[in-house]
C-alpha cells in the first residue's frame, strides 16, 4: 500500500466544484424569485389574513375524554332504545356476542341492508331502503 502524503489532493478542482454548486443554488433562487414576481402568490394563498377569533382550546381535555369513554362503556353495557319507532334497541355487548355465538355465528343483516360480501369479492350496490310509513 503506497504511503499517502496529501500532496495529490487538487484544491483548485474542489474549489471549482464548490463554485459550480453555489452558482447553481444562486441561479435556482433567482429563477424562483422571477417566477414569483411574474406569477404572483400561489393559487391557494388566501386574499387576506384570517380576521376571526382563534378557536378556544381546552387547557386540560383529559377529564372530558375520561368522561366520554366512561359514557361509551356504559352504553356498551346497558339496554336501551336506539330508535323506538323503528324497533331498534341496543343490548350489552357481551350478551350480543353470546347470542351471536349461540345462533352459529352468522348475523342476519338488518332490513334494507345487504349482507357483507365474501373476502376478495366486490360488494353489491346498495339501493336506498323504503322510508318508514
Amino acid at each position: 500500500m503506497p504511503d499517502y502524503n496529501g500532496d495529490d489532493l487538487d484544491l483548485r478542482g474542489l474549489r471549482r466544484g464548490a463554485y459550480v454548486i453555489l452558482g447553481g443554488i444562486v441561479c435556482a433562487l433567482g429563477a424562483a424569485a422571477l417566477m414569483l414576481r411574474e406569477n404572483g402568490p400561489a393559487a391557494n394563498t388566501p386574499p387576506h389574513a384570517f380576521a376571526g377569533n382563534a378557536p378556544q382550546l381546552q387547557p386540560a381535555p383529559q377529564p372530558d375524554r375520561v368522561a366520554y369513554l366512561a359514557e361509551k362503556r356504559r352504553l356498551l353495557a346497558s339496554y336501551g332504545w336506539v330508535d323506538r319507532q323503528a324497533g331498534i334497541a341496543r343490548i350489552p355487548l357481551d350478551d350480543a356476542m353470546a347470542l351471536l355465538a349461540a345462533r352459529g355465528g352468522a348475523a342476519q343483516p338488518a332490513r334494507g341492508q345487504v349482507a357483507p360480501a365474501a373476502p376478495g369479492r366486490t360488494p353489491p350496490v346498495l339501493t336506498p331502503a323504503r322510508e318508514a310509513r
